[in-house]
């Protein structure tokens, strides 16, 4: 069978999106059980000093990159002479990344008056010099849709800097345990790449041109991107005290982290996924519109849920000493759910080579979000900054909409009305869970807030889910939505379950 008929590439997207799922949502779990761990040891300054390391070395990390994975799944005839361009590529950028992580430390001590930047960034620079290293022929598994190795590669990483972390903070109790765990996951994942893709270096530009002319804008745009997202930490760090810094970093990532657990897996599937059927564009375009039903179907709940539940959630397992990050995520996990409809345009981007229009869509929203951001800081503070996110965020809601509408012809109402089953679900599950916590006594007591969170994430996920299926069912079972895939893997489990039975009675 031609493995690039419908059928076959939708079962490899599926299986790989069901194995990422299972990696990620461990991996989701891991880093918000070493947050949770780090929280009640250190302090939220703690947490602001390192985000400020973290937030130079993920600036300087989207600058310099060149897409070098993507462009060798781009390539379905990638050479050899290709691998090693990628890696000579790759471990150059990692040396001069870490040369720029150790220098920007010093002028980071000076403009935040604060010596220890210099140490810590110091350290963080071992991530990229690391990660350079890595054997180029590990992308072959992603390539080829073999997402279960992916998978289980990727869990021995968090596994790593999860035990690294909290052991590291036992026995120091200061910032270096976050430190720690970083570089700890990138020697796992570097060891990991050439145990299961064996690579012997050799150095060669031969195929740089090839490699660069897909990357050039990929890398043009991250550095927009970098720039208009991280600008609120480099602001924050300056014009925020460190300690609600440091609370405002932990309320975003835990709200990035609960949205994006599982809609991750199902975005890195879909650019290999659409690029085997991008000569297709009735089946790209259908294809697209299931992976925007689906993430949204999947987004929605978490990013609203986790606001309805923020303060017991928060007082549950960070502790009383991050009432800030209740506050933030409250703001910022129902934008990141929002958003999860337009997950698929980097992958549909990717796919179709389209990289300049992600260029442009990225200078849009960074000439609008950079001065609403900076606005909202200096004149609110805080509240002003979160304000500022909310509005980004729609704004660039409404840019994806239309480069989507430009790529492959889906108006911004075609796009909107796959999304409506999950919208009156997610306003009965909102609905819902304000009256159970109505009716719920205000306490901070632990075993008070563990019984109003259980109650109000199981009611809501009742709701949301039964909502969902019966609009599915009264629509007419419409093929656009994560319930037809659900029902056919069900279907699928239950002919299996049958047949075993079968010839276990003959």
């Amino acid at each position: 069978m031609d493995d690039t008929n419908t059928g076959s590439i939708t079962k490899h997207a599926v299986k790989g999106a069901t194995w990422l799922l299972t990696g990620v949502l461990y991996g989701r779990v891991a880093n918000l059980l070493m947050t949770i761990v780090l929280a009640r040891i250190l302090t939220p300054k703690d947490f602001g000093l390192v985000a400020l390391a973290t937030t130079l070395l993920a600036m300087l990390t989207a600058i310099t990159d060149l897409s070098l994975s993507n462009a060798l799944i781009h390539q379905q005839d990638a050479r050899e002479d290709d691998y090693d361009t990628a890696f000579t590529l790759g471990a150059l950028r990692g040396v001069l990344l870490a040369g720029f992580m150790v220098a920007g430390g010093f002028v980071m001590a000076r403009l935040y008056g604060d010596p220890r930047l210099i140490a810590v960034t110091a350290g963080l620079a071992t991530r990229p010099l690391l990660s350079g290293l890595s054997s180029p022929y590990y992308v072959t598994y992603a390539k080829n849709l073999r997402f279960g190795i992916v998978a289980r590669t990727e869990a021995l990483n968090y596994t790593a800097q999860l035990a690294v972390s909290i052991a590291v903070a036992f026995l120091t109790r200061d910032y270096w345990a976050i430190v720690a765990g970083g570089v700890a996951a990138s020697v796992v994942n570097l060891v990991s790449a050439h145990w299961l893709a064996p690579y012997r270096p050799r150095f060669t530009f031969s195929s740089w041109r090839k490699i660069i002319n897909f990357s050039m804008w990929m890398t043009l745009t991250q550095s927009i991107i970098i720039i208009s997202n991280r600008f609120d930490n480099f602001m924050g760090g300056a014009l925020l005290s460190l300690s609600n810094f440091g609370a405002y970093s932990v309320g975003n990532n835990v709200s990035s982290m609960a949205t994006q657990s599982a809609t991750l897996p199902l975005e890195r599937v879909l650019f290999p996924s659409f690029a085997r059927i991008v000569n297709d564009a009735p089946r790209l375009r259908t294809a697209f519109q299931k992976a925007q039903a689906t993430l949204f179907a999947a987004g929605l709940p978490l990013g609203v849920g986790l606001a309805l539940v923020a303060e017991p959630f928060v007082y549950l397992s960070l502790g009383p000493h991050w009432l800030v990050a209740i506050t933030v995520i409250r703001f910022l996990a129902p934008i990141f759910g929002f958003q999860m409809v337009f997950g698929p345009v980097y992958a549909l981007a990717f796919a179709l080579g389209a990289t300049k229009a992600l260029f442009h869509r990225s200078v849009i929203i960074m000439v609008v979000r950079v001065p609403m951001i900076f606005a909202g800081l200096y004149f609110y503070g805080l509240y002003g900054l979160l304000v500022a996110r909310v509005a980004s965020g729609v704004l660039e809601s409404a840019v994806n909409m239309y480069m989507v509408n430009s790529l492959i012809g889906i108006s911004p109402w075609e796009q909107l009305r796959v999304t409506w089953r999950s919208l009156l679900s997610g306003i009965g599950m909102t609905a819902v869970v304000v009256a159970v916590g109505w009716m719920l006594p205000a306490s901070h007591e632990f075993g008070m807030s563990a019984l109003s969170l259980a109650s109000m994430v199981l009611s809501g996920a009742i709701v949301y889910c039964g909502l969902h299926l019966i609009l599915w069912q009264v629509s007419g079972r419409p093929a656009l939505g994560l319930e037809t895939e659900i029902v056919g893997y069900v279907r699928r489990l239950w002919g299996r379950f049958h047949a075993r039975q079968g010839v276990a009675v003959e």
